[in-house]
């Protein structure tokens, strides 16, 4: 592949799901980019639109980790301009949220900047300067699943978007749902305590932001919506750190040792299988032991009885 040094397709890849997972998160992050200008700007009393479109599309905006470049430095520059993008944007809402005085918001996308500046660092040290690779590997399928998933999430949380009574700009929270449930594909390939117990916090908070988002906007009490913020934080830093960990094999068995497992748990259900066949045979052949015995008492017994008539 000339454009771009790719990387040649796997098992369940191919072309055009390359240059998918190049062009995806920049789509991603520049709807991030243009819902958060236009918030800033606009931000009409009358909200009909406010954050929809990233927060459809921003789950794409983290398959970044394991873009299928080949050269380090379009790589470097690759993950650098994604980066600024998002800054941008985490940028743009924080001067409104600093116009308005809103404290909660201001500490939020803060953080956002940090994260993601520290999220950007860790790719770069990884995938550009130590050249690893992702354990955790996006297929044709998983893509698919995303939209799919998004066609159930979305028609629950649309009419929330389109309420002129609340505030909804981007939120990461469908992001973070659709990558759990992703990540939790690859449980069965995790060894050690690190990276399994941040799949679980990342489930627990996601769901605890989600919950406490519907509080909210039931019951509108603000409590809610600084739970569910709060959250959101935490939740972006388990995210950031299930990607960075998978670069890692010592966070993963090896499929040398899955094999020798497949196996062994292979031979154990033959083993009992032919022990259960032999049991039978044995059972059997006791019976008819048991059946020829009766027979020749009963033949034995009938002789004698002859021989006492005559």
């Amino acid at each position: 592949m000339v454009l771009f040094d790719l990387h040649e397709p796997e098992d369940g890849q191919d072309r055009f799901f390359l240059y998918a997972m190049i062009i995806l998160p920049f789509c991603s992050s520049g709807s991030y980019l243009f819902d958060a200008w236009f918030h800033y700007r606009y931000h009409p009393e009358e909200r009909t639109y406010e954050g929809l479109l990233s927060t459809i599309v921003l789950v794409f905006s983290y398959l970044q980790y394991c873009a299928p470049i080949r050269s380090r430095k379009a790589l470097a520059i690759y993950y650098i301009l994604l980066c600024l993008i998002t800054e941008l944007a985490s940028t743009a809402y924080l001067l409104y949220y600093i116009q308005i005085k809103d404290i909660i918001e201001i500490i939020f996308y803060s953080c956002m900047l940090v994260f993601d500046l520290l999220f950007t660092i860790g790719l770069i040290y990884c995938r550009v300067y130590n050249d690893y690779e992702s354990h955790i590997v996006v297929e044709n399928k998983h893509l698919f699943h995303f939209m799919s998933r998004l066609e159930v999430i979305l028609t629950i949380f649309i009419p929330v978007y389109m309420n002129v009574k609340y505030t909804s700009l981007t939120r990461n929270i469908i992001a973070y749902f659709l990558l759990f449930d992703f990540f939790s594909d690859s449980y069965s390939r995790f060894q050690g305590i690190w990276i399994k117990s941040a799949l679980y916090l990342f489930a627990t908070t996601t769901t605890i932001s989600v919950a406490t988002e519907w509080f909210y906007f039931n019951h509108q009490t603000h409590l809610y919506e600084e739970i569910s913020l709060i959250s959101e934080l935490v939740a972006t830093i388990l995210c950031d750190t299930i990607i960075i960990l998978q670069f890692f094999p010592f966070h993963f068995k090896t499929q040398h040792v899955q094999n020798i497992a497949r196996e062994a748990l292979r031979f154990q259900q033959s083993l009992i299988a032919a022990n259960a066949q032999t049991s039978i045979a044995i059972n059997q052949a006791i019976d008819t032991i048991k059946n020829e015995n009766s027979k020749t008492e009963e033949e034995i017994s009938n002789h004698i009885n002859i021989k006492t008539a005559m």
